[in-house]
């Protein structure tokens, strides 16, 4: 099996353990890693990890672009990129007692001549693919369309498609009708109901407007839709709604557990896997990387 997965916002990705850690202190980390990351790196790592052929579109740029390859290479994906004209970002994630931070840098726009091959890397490798998975927002400097013409693309090939994308790029992108959005609910209703709501806040509430939500996105455009709530069940809708338990599990590092829902669910999918049994599968595989302080990592 082969999947693409698509980074339009790639990172070095700083993972740093401290016993302690005080505002405005000195702090010394007892651990530090360094990966590549960004939701479709994330993605096309888990993939890779899980035995199938793993096949990452993304841009590179600035003095730190054969380092950047070097870890692709590392984790085993093969990696379709084009050059943005700009430095690649870094962003760091803390891990302390109390939880996790993660300390996010803006992306650097790209050059606006980098869309020319990334559409062109996408037209050669998508025909050999079995499945697309988009993450993520887009650097700056890419056209609105991008992400909705790959859906369109893909789709026009008979090709499975899996979105994890929030805003006006997923509402241009499910006119496509992609096989699965994988969202978190946070993101979920401020796209679609402008309701903001905390990633960490009790959402039990919003269960009934949710259903309503869902089943309508359901009917208009017949793509299954799986709602992560963090630590809570899972809300998912296709020609039923139905919730599914989250494993309880001493966690690491929560940075890529989305990324590896959405990757491990391509491939359950792709496998002919039932939606309810896929996404307990997924599951799994998503609390896996939370034991991990490594980012979307399961070994």
């Amino acid at each position: 099996m082969k999947i693409l997965s698509v980074c339009l916002n790639p990172t070095f990705q700083i993972t740093m353990r401290f016993p302690s850690f005080s505002v405005g202190e000195v702090n010394r980390a007892q651990e530090h890693y360094l990966d590549a990351s960004g939701k479709g790196m994330n993605a096309a790592r888990i993939i890779s990890q899980l035995g199938h052929e793993s096949l990452l579109l993304t841009h590179l740029g600035g003095n730190r672009i054969e380092e950047m390859l070097s870890l692709c290479r590392k984790d085993g994906f093969t990696t379709l990129w084009a050059d943005s004209g700009s430095a690649i970002r870094t962003c760091v994630t803390v891990l302390t007692s109390e939880g996790v931070t993660e300390l996010v840098q803006e992306p650097f726009p790209v050059d606006p001549a980098c869309e020319k091959p990334i559409r062109a890397l996408f037209s050669q490798h998508i025909k050999e693919c079995d499945g697309l998975v988009i993450l993520g927002t887009r650097a700056p400097g890419y056209s609105d369309a991008l992400y909705a013409d790959f859906v369109q693309e893909a789709k026009a090939l008979g090709k499975f498609v899996l979105l994890d994308l929030k805003g006006e790029d997923l509402k241009r992108c499910i006119l496509h009708h992609p096989d699965v959005v994988k969202i978190n609910l946070s993101e979920a209703v401020h796209t679609f109901l402008g309701i903001q709501v905390a990633e960490h806040q009790n959402t039990d509430d919003l269960k009934e407007p949710v259903k309503k939500m869902l089943r309508g996105l359901y009917d208009q455009f017949g793509c299954t839709f799986v709602i992560s709530r963090g630590a809570s069940e899972l809300w998912v809708q296709n020609s039923r709604f139905f919730s599914s338990p989250t494993v309880k599990t001493e966690v690491v590092n929560t940075i890529g557990c989305g990324d590896s829902l959405s990757a491990a669910l391509t491939v359950q999918l792709l496998q002919g896997v039932k939606l309810q049994q896929a996404v307990i599968e997924a599951t799994k595989v998503a609390t896996k990387n939370a034991k991990s302080i490594h980012p979307g990592s399961i070994v």
